[in-house]
């Protein structure tokens, strides 16, 4: 007979534990940013964790710190303070980039100096 309390696993690929730092990033050239942690990952999302009472637009970018990258993220589900987005994009952020990205590349290069 099968547990009903263990959750079946829906997702195609098992989701990696981390505990990364992110920074959620939003509005007009990514004027409003919010730290988050990063809980699990894959190349298709992730589980954040940030306050419970944060509103948040449906999607934003979401800057990886150490690795220099920014993902196009929408969110998936919402429950309390974690939530779960599928990655729609990958930007490296450690070379050049596109004017669109460059307030996203200069918000990254200042949270990995400090």
């Amino acid at each position: 007979m099968a547990d009903p309390f263990v959750r079946a696993e829906r997702r195609a690929l098992i989701r990696q534990r981390t505990f990364l730092r992110g920074r959620i990033c939003y509005g007009p050239k990514h004027v409003i940013s919010i730290d988050c942690g990063i809980r699990n990952l894959t190349i298709h999302g992730a589980m954040l964790r940030v306050p419970g009472d944060q509103p948040l637009p449906p999607a934003f970018a979401l800057l990886q710190v150490s690795e220099g990258a920014a993902f196009d993220a929408r969110v998936s589900w919402r429950r309390g303070d974690t939530l779960g987005v599928k990655f729609e994009g990958r930007h490296d952020l450690r070379g050049p980039v596109d004017e669109e990205f460059r307030a996203l590349r200069a918000i990254w290069a200042a949270l990995a100096s400090a």
